[in-house]
């Protein structure tokens, strides 16, 4: 079946050894958050904390934008067997605009999905709208950021690819979110640092998460997105 290639998520860990680079854009993107989540604890004091909810959507974008430019650099590694960080951020940077839309999309629908769920009081139908939105626009960032589609289209596109290829999206969902979950909320509950030592711990499995989710993700939208590796 095309689309589906179960080896990827196999043949994604010895490429992910080579190419460690794909995890530093969302570490940066994490130990800033890191320091916006002090300051914005300090200069929000007054207002009881009345900011943090821009705080957590500047930070939820800038790890949006920060995994656009994995994927970039994970699909220079699937072709090339090696990624260029320098590379894959000059031409996020030159297609910042369309990968900011589809961020912006993407979190907007999932949430908007999650708020409907949460109408019913039941927080497993909550969690299902959210997972399935996420099914649905999971490609809308590697369309902007590799697919060269514009920004405002990305969300269509990816749903589209969804569509024509169910079982291999469900598949790729269900990967990203144990590995995403694992790392960044399981394993971070056992880290035996200090505070900040935990803080900083947590960012480096976020950044691995979001790493090997960008190329994974990566290459199904290659194979999905009628620009397949071979």
């Amino acid at each position: 079946m095309r689309g589906l290639d179960l080896t990827m998520y196999l043949r994604a860990l010895p490429l992910y050894a080579r190419n460690l680079g794909v995890l530093f854009p969302p570490l940066v993107a994490a130990l800033i958050a890191i320091g916006l989540s002090y300051f914005s604890g300090w200069f929000f004091a007054a207002m009881s904390g009345a900011g943090g909810g821009l705080i957590n959507l500047l930070i939820n974008v800038m790890y949006g934008f920060a995994f656009g430019v994995s994927v970039i650099f994970a699909d220079d590694a699937w072709r090339h067997g090696r990624g260029n960080l320098t590379s894959a951020w000059n031409d996020s940077r030159r297609k910042a605009g369309n990968i900011l839309l589809a961020v912006i999309g993407f979190f907007f629908l999932v949430w908007i999905a999650h708020m409907i769920g949460g109408v019913s009081g039941s927080a497993y139908i909550a969690l299902a709208l959210g997972a399935l939105a996420i099914w649905a626009f999971i490609y809308s960032i590697p369309a902007a950021a590799i697919g060269g589609t514009p920004g405002s289209a990305g969300l269509s596109a990816s749903l589209q690819a969804a569509r024509r290829h169910p079982l291999a999206t469900t598949i790729l969902v269900l990967v990203s979110l144990a590995v995403w979950i694992g790392l960044s909320f399981y394993a971070v509950e056992h880290l035996p640092f200090n505070d900040i030592g935990n803080e900083i711990a947590a960012a480096l499995l976020r950044a691995i998460a979001l790493g090997y989710i960008a190329l994974v993700v990566a290459r199904q939208y290659s194979d999905l997105a009628f620009r397949p590796y071979w």
